[in-house]
């Protein structure tokens, strides 16, 4: 079985990306925070048919939200929203990520 690849370096990001995969995830996904907002991003295989849904874009960023704490974080997809991005290239979302800072 081959390695994942995320496609792109997490220091190509202005932001800390922290796993937050679980076992039963069907792609990876890690959160980050700018501000007080947390966000999730999740990226998918890059083959599309290795996805659960081979329609769905390889890398999506959407608001999460903090059901722990600072100490004990325990981030979650916040549904209330929609995804805020999604994209095949890691470049376009990489620029998403860093316009957030601004």
């Amino acid at each position: 079985m081959s390695r994942f690849e995320l496609g792109f370096k997490s220091s190509d990001l202005p932001v800390t990306l922290k796993d937050c995969r679980y076992e039963n995830d069907t792609c990876a996904s890690f959160y980050f925070r700018v501000d007080d907002q947390y966000y999730q991003l999740w990226v998918d295989y890059k083959e599309k048919a290795q996805r659960e849904d081979p329609d769905s874009p390889r890398y999506t960023v959407c608001k999460a939200i903090n059901e722990g704490c600072d100490a004990s974080s325990e981030i979650y997809t916040d549904h209330d929203f929609k995804d805020l991005f999604q994209t095949e290239e890691p470049s376009a979302m990489i620029r998403f990520v860093s316009e957030m800072q601004q």
